[in-house]
Formats: structure tokens, C-alpha cells, sequence
């Protein structure tokens, strides 16, 4: 059990270590009796406060397994979880996160820009420096309520479309 959690946190947060162990199997198994007579030692410190007398067979059972438990957590935040994950080489995000990023933040621009008053320079400024926004904020700031909710989803639609168009030539 213990050398299925050390290979699985080795395999999924330490790649590059694993890959350049000589013999991983090994390394795990060593660390695996590490833990296990750490646990040994925690259970046992922990035992002699926790063990009443006058416990039955059932109660002891229960402290005895939960104090296992606990000196299991313990002993793998100590020898296993303590070492920190790899950390990616590669800083340079996906296009997609890239995307994702571009649209949270002109979803808060947008959302400011429907704070500001129309026609402050700050409103000026800020149609200037997103002017494939300007047209979603418009529409946002009309009263649409002869529209049906299809007709209001198919302009949306169409503006969405040409913020996408307009996205895509300002990319380098």
C-alpha cells in the first residue's frame, strides 16, 4: 500500500526524478520500509497516551487503528509529501491558456467599462484602447426588451464572432 502511494506521487509529481533513477523499483521500496518504520515510531509514541484502561476489545481496536491512521499521514507528509513537486520547465503557456487569459480579462474590462459614464475621458480611453469590445458594451448598455431571448442569443452571437475575428488579427 505504502509503495503504491510513493510510486504514484513519484510517477505524477517527480517525473524527471523517476526517470533518472537507476532503479526506481528499489528507490520506491526503500522509501516505502522508510514510512513504514516511521509510522512504527509515531504509533508508538502516540499509543502510550492514547491507550485507557478500562477499554474494550473494540474501543482499543479503534484508537489503535485511528492512531495508525494518523501516524501513516504523518510519517508520508514527513518523508514523502516534504519534497516538492517539479516544477515545469516549460514557463511558456499553451495557446489556450493564453486564450483563456485574454478573455478573463476582457471579460473584466468589459464589466468596468459598463461602470463607467458614458462619454468621461476615462470611457474615451478605455473605447480606445478596446475597440473590439466597444460594440458588445453598446449592445450591453441598450434596452433589449422587444427582442425574443433567440434574437438577443443570435446578436450576441454575431458579436462574439467578430471579436473573434478581430482577436485573431491582432495576433502576432
Amino acid at each position: 500500500m505504502i509503495i503504491d502511494q510513493v510510486r504514484t506521487y513519484y510517477s505524477t509529481y517527480l517525473p524527471q526524478t523517476t526517470a533518472a533513477l537507476d532503479d526506481s523499483e528499489e528507490f520506491f521500496q526503500e522509501l516505502s520500509d522508510q514510512i513504514s518504520q516511521r509510522v512504527e515510531q509515531i504509533t508508538a509514541q502516540l499509543e502510550t497516551n492514547a491507550i485507557v484502561p478500562g477499554q474494550d476489545y473494540l474501543e482499543r481496536v479503534g484508537t489503535l487503528n485511528t492512531l495508525r491512521a494518523q501516524a501513516l499521514e504523518s510519517a508520508l507528509a514527513e518523508l514523502l509529501y516534504s519534497t516538492p513537486p517539479e516544477v515545469d520547465e516549460d514557463p511558456e503557456p499553451s495557446q489556450t491558456e493564453r486564450d483563456l487569459l485574454v478573455m478573463q480579462q476582457e471579460e473584466r474590462a468589459v464589466d468596468q467599462r459598463l461602470e463607467m459614464a458614458p462619454g468621461s475621458p476615462e470611457a474615451i480611453e478605455w473605447d480606445r484602447r478596446y475597440p473590439h469590445l466597444v460594440e458588445e458594451v453598446n449592445w450591453m448598455l441598450t434596452d433589449h426588451g422587444e427582442l425574443t431571448v433567440e434574437q438577443k442569443r443570435e446578436q450576441l452571437a454575431q458579436i462574439m464572432h467578430r471579436q473573434d475575428e478581430a482577436r485573431a488579427r491582432l495576433r502576432p
